[in-house]
């Protein structure tokens, strides 16, 4: 757990120290896999606008490529709000290369952070693919 706590304080200060080295994206793609039918869907979805989903609603505020010490890394500041648990909402920051140290907790979806889009995608875009 310290290990966890450790690279999240490097990685911040390295973004705060370090903008040069952060590009800012337009949006993002999130991987949704519905933990009960198997469904993965991939979303392109522009900065602030809200993915509702059937027991939450997703939004990503902000999303950066970082480049610190020649290795690239991706990160997403994501808000997750669970409609029936106001207690369990979710704002903070997931990573594409460590996506199990901060990550929204959802009972029906599992979230994932797949990359972050230089340009705009306008429009959320969705696509659905089945895992067998």
């Amino acid at each position: 757990m310290k290990f966890y706590l450790c690279f999240i304080i490097i990685i911040f200060s390295s973004l705060v120290f370090a903008e040069k080295n952060t590009m800012q994206c337009q949006g993002a793609k999130l991987r949704i896999i519905n933990k009960i039918t198997t469904e993965q869907i991939t979303y392109d979805i522009p900065l602030s606008q809200t993915l509702e989903l059937d027991n939450a609603k997703v939004k990503v505020l902000k999303c950066l490529i970082v480049k610190d010490f020649g290795v690239e890394d991706q990160i997403a500041l994501l808000s997750h709000k669970i409609s029936d648990q106001k207690n369990k909402n979710f704002l903070g920051w997931i990573f594409k290369s460590s996506q199990y140290i901060s990550s929204p907790v959802n009972p029906i979806f599992d979230i994932k952070l797949e990359k972050c889009l230089l340009e705009d995608p306008i429009f959320l875009k969705k696509e659905l693919t089945k895992i067998f």
